[in-house]
């Protein structure tokens, strides 16, 4: 069912409740006001007519009855009786009319003085008179014929009137809840001209913003991510065909030429060699990008146990300078814990060496006499790295682009590598709750900071 329907419906039936309510009311109302107005007029006449009787002596019961007949405005079959203490009756305006009298009767009017009930069709009054210190009972009784039309005719016109209403509002709900629901449609009607084609479109957003206005500003902010998703997506598929294609490329060629002609048993073994180096190079691409694709996963855990920090670092040490023995590494402890148990960090060994080591050997790569300076800080809550190298270093309008899969800066672009290194430890440090900042200062290095939080 679609929401106008909904709405509709749901507003159609809240007013027609409230309507039909209403009229339950004024017909209720209306029945308690007739009945009232009926017994107040039946008392009326059943007090006149014990006036006239007992109190003026040239009345009789005889000339009583001749008066109430040719009353004009008699009620239809209507009847008063008079009776006396005794409960015998002393007189009755209507002979074919007949009251069905019991003491109970009686005794509830001489308790109450005045009570008024109802019997088949007919609306009666009992009344308590007193004259001259005797006591009479008084009843009066008819049928209210008008009564009962005004109540059928006001049925009639409320029945016709909350069916003629209902339609109405049934109208106004389906034409108001259009209304309301068009700048949904709206929306709905610029979202089905986005595709992947065209996603820089983004909504008209209005000036004075409501609920749908704050909605359309959230789905243009996600846009604006998708768009970015894409965007990346793109950069990161090409980048990775682009470094593969380099290493097979290089390795495709190296074969084709070997095979040209026959060689000697050296050249050969040192195409061989070249051949593998670029084999290497590919499967730490690979490698890589397994790792990092793994770990940008939204829940992804890993397995944690508590490791010495400065062991780790230690071993990164000596694993930096043995890949190329250029480089170097001065590893420094500032500041050192009163207990050792304050070197433990809950975390996962291997993926910790990782980023670590990535950091390090970045430094010793890009620093110009390849050393890195590498710094442990220790306090009760945390544990900070600083890595410091001395660099070209970075421009400040390619900070923010650092951690992105596959960029490098102009002033790197020639240095060996894959730029994918800064965005898995990145990753890595996110995932054991670290920070990492990057200062750089352009001709003079580079400083990374990590920082992990033992006490949370």
């Amino acid at each position: 069912m679609q929401i106008r329907t909904k709405l509709t419906l749901q507003f159609t039936l809240l007013v027609s409740a409230i309507i039909c309510g209403s009229f339950i009311l004024i017909y209720v109302l209306a029945d308690q006001y007739t009945s009232h107005d009926f017994h107040k007029r039946l008392r009326q006449k059943a007090i006149s007519s014990a006036i006239l009787l007992l109190k003026v002596k040239e009345v009789d019961s005889t000339l009583l009855k001749t008066i109430d007949l040719y009353k004009k405005d008699n009620l239809y079959r209507e009847n008063i009786s008079i009776y006396d203490d005794q409960g015998f009756e002393i007189y009755t305006s209507n002979d074919t009319i007949h009251f069905d009298t019991t003491q109970s009767l009686f005794s509830r009017i001489k308790k109450r003085g005045e009570i008024t009930f109802s019997r088949n069709e007919f609306s009666a009054v009992g009344i308590l008179f007193s004259n001259q210190d005797k006591q009479y009972t008084l009843l009066a009784e008819a049928v209210d014929s008008d009564g009962h039309t005004r109540l059928m005719t006001l049925r009639r016109l409320l029945s016709l009137l909350f069916v003629v209403l209902v339609a109405i509002v049934g109208w106004a709900g389906w034409f108001y809840s259009g209304r309301a629901l068009a700048p949904i449609k709206k929306v709905m009607n610029e979202v089905q001209r986005i595709s992947t084609v065209n996603l820089s479109h983004r909504l008209r957003e209005s000036k004075n913003p409501d609920e749908i206005g704050k909605l359309v500003i959230i789905f243009n902010h996600l846009l604006s991510r998708i768009d970015n998703a894409f965007t990346l997506q793109k950069t990161f598929v090409s980048n990775v065909s682009h470094e593969l294609k380099n290493p097979l490329t290089k390795i495709t060629s190296q074969l084709e030429v070997t095979l040209f002609k026959d060689r000697l048993a050296s050249e050969y073994k040192e195409i061989i060699q070249s051949v593998l180096e670029d084999i290497k190079e590919l499967n730490q691409l690979s490698n890589s990008l397994l790792d990092l694709a793994s770990l940008s996963q939204p829940e992804v855990s890993i397995s944690t146990t508590k490791v010495r920090i400065d062991e780790i670092l230690w071993e990164i040490r000596d694993i930096v300078q043995s890949i190329n023995p250029a480089y170097k590494v001065n590893f420094h402890t500032v500041s050192m814990p009163v207990n050792e148990a304050g070197l433990y960090l809950q975390a996962n060994s291997h993926l910790l060496k990782t980023a670590i080591q990535n950091l390090i050997e970045n430094a010793c790569k890009f620093s110009d006499d390849n050393v890195a300076t590498v710094s442990l800080f220790c306090s009760p809550t945390e544990l900070e790295i600083r890595i410091f190298d001395k660099g070209p270093g970075i421009e400040p309008t390619e900070l923010q682009n650092i951690f992105q899969p596959f960029y490098r800066s102009n002033k790197t672009s020639q240095v060996k590598g894959h730029g994918i290194g800064l965005s898995l430890s990145q990753r890595i440090i996110d995932l054991h709750n670290g920070v990492i900042e990057i200062e750089s200062t352009v001709g003079e290095g580079t400083q990374v900071t990590v920082v992990f939080y033992t006490k949370l």
